[in-house]
């Protein structure tokens, strides 16, 4: 039976680059500040032509290629983001039109930082079932931030991540998609997320004088405290379920979103820190980006390999948070664009 497969990876971080060092003379803080407290050091950020869809069209884009598969061969184009294009269309009818994809159905979703994973569990049986989709990751987060409250403006940065998918029998190997598991907590919703903008905040002059809503809010210490029980639970169970124990788990690939709660999670499941992959330092939290952007990166460090179990760990607004299992079965081919230059 043919089983969902990733064919190929492509990730995109916009050229533009803001150090910590460059957030210090806007904001109270400090490079130190910031490095102890994140592991931070630097971030992305879309330049002012850069919109969502463009962004998710260059990680789009790069995944085709590198597998040398023409757009106008997709069934489906999915992007999960938290900042979309516009309300309505969907962002993904925008990145199909600019990649050609003429055949494909096109539609967003969204989960917070937990997102991409969730996406992968919903979306797997299509691969299976032989259908050909592209299913993108993108955060322009940057865009979304009070940059005066240096507790959240910190943290994130701007990225896109993509998996070229489809049928393991189709003669493209890759790396099977494997158990998954999500969970969501409604009751959470007030801990994080951007309040502004649907039916219970619509954007009104008021609300847009006093600056209100229409960035990202958090309470840090309860997200911190969640996020890692959470992500540290859902990885024990994905294993325990699919029969592995954490010395058959070549790589955790958790979720970027900084390096304290990567570290802490990496204890509370008991593996070790070097088998834990990590470049939050310089892409910070990417959000729905953020897996696809890890694999991408991994990918061109050579440091996957046939034979490899990879499990990956994220949490995000909502509350939700996800696991997933990843079986490498040949390197698939990748592309990651990420030259980049002081904002």
């Amino acid at each position: 039976m043919a089983e969902a497969t990733i064919w190929s990876v492509g990730g995109y971080a916009p050229p533009h680059i803001i150090t910590n060092t460059m957030l210090s003379e806007k904001m109270d803080t400090s490079d130190e500040w910031i490095r102890t407290r994140t592991g931070i050091r630097e971030r992305r950020t879309g330049g002012p032509d850069e919109t969502t869809a463009t962004v998710s069209v260059e990680a789009g884009r790069a995944a085709l290629e590198a597998r040398g598969v023409s757009a106008e061969d997709l069934d489906w184009v999915f992007v999960c983001t938290d900042t979309p294009e516009m309300w309505s269309p969907a962002t993904a009818c925008f990145v199909q039109d600019m990649l050609g994809a003429k055949r494909a159905s096109a539609i967003d979703l969204t989960g917070g930082c937990a997102g991409f994973l969730q996406t992968l569990q919903m979306l797997s049986p299509l691969a299976q079932s032989g259908k050909k989709l592209l299913v993108i990751g993108t955060e322009l987060l940057t865009h979304a931030m009070n940059w005066s409250d240096r507790a959240t403006a910190v943290l994130f940065g701007d990225g896109s991540g993509a998996f070229l998918m489809g049928p393991s029998d189709a003669g493209f190997d890759g790396i099977r998609v494997g158990h998954g598991l999500s969970r969501s907590d409604g009751s959470q919703t007030g801990i994080l997320g951007k309040p502004y903008g649907g039916t219970r905040f619509p954007i009104t002059p008021e609300l847009v004088a006093q600056g209100q809503l229409h960035t990202i809010r958090m309470e840090g210490q309860k997200v911190f405290k969640h996020a890692v029980t959470m992500m540290s639970d859902i990885g024990r169970r994905v294993l325990e379920e699919a029969h592995l124990g954490l010395a058959q788990i070549d790589w955790v690939v958790p979720h970027q979103a900084n390096q304290r709660i990567i570290d802490a999670v990496a204890h509370q499941v008991g593996i070790a820190s070097d088998r834990v992959f990590s470049h939050v330092a310089h892409y910070a939290n990417t959000g729905s980006a953020s897996i696809g952007l890890a694999l991408a990166d991994m990918l061109e460090q050579s440091l996957i390999a046939p034979g490899q179990h990879l499990l990956s760990v994220a949490f995000g607004a909502g509350f939700s948070w996800a696991s997933q299992l990843f079986y490498v079965d040949a390197v698939p081919p990748s592309k990651f664009l990420h030259a980049g230059s002081p904002a």
